[in-house]
C-alpha cells in the first residue's frame, strides 16, 4: 500500500513538473514574439518620424507634388 501511495505521489510531482515546464516554454515563446513586435513598432515609429519630418515633406513636395501655399487673394468668400 505504501508503494502505491509513493508511486502516486511521484507521478503527481512529475506530471506537475511537466505541466509547469511546458507552460514556461510557452511563456518564453510569447515573450520572444512580444520582443519582436516591440522592435517592429519602434522601427515603424522611426520610419514615420522620418517620413513626416518637415525636411522630408518639403523634399516630397518639391520632387513630386509641386504644391504651393494658398494666397489670400485666391480665397473667395461665399455670401449667404
Amino acid at each position: 500500500m505504501k508503494v502505491l501511495f509513493l508511486f502516486a505521489i511521484i507521478t503527481a510531482v512529475l506530471g506537475t513538473k511537466f505541466i509547469v515546464s511546458n507552460q514556461l516554454n510557452q511563456i518564453k515563446k510569447i515573450e520572444k514574439e512580444l520582443f519582436k513586435i516591440d522592435n517592429e513598432i519602434e522601427r515603424l515609429k522611426t520610419d514615420y518620424s522620418y517620413l513626416t519630418s518637415p525636411k522630408n515633406l518639403k523634399k516630397i513636395n518639391k520632387d513630386n507634388l509641386e504644391l504651393s501655399p494658398i494666397e489670400q487673394k485666391d480665397i473667395i468668400k461665399i455670401e449667404d
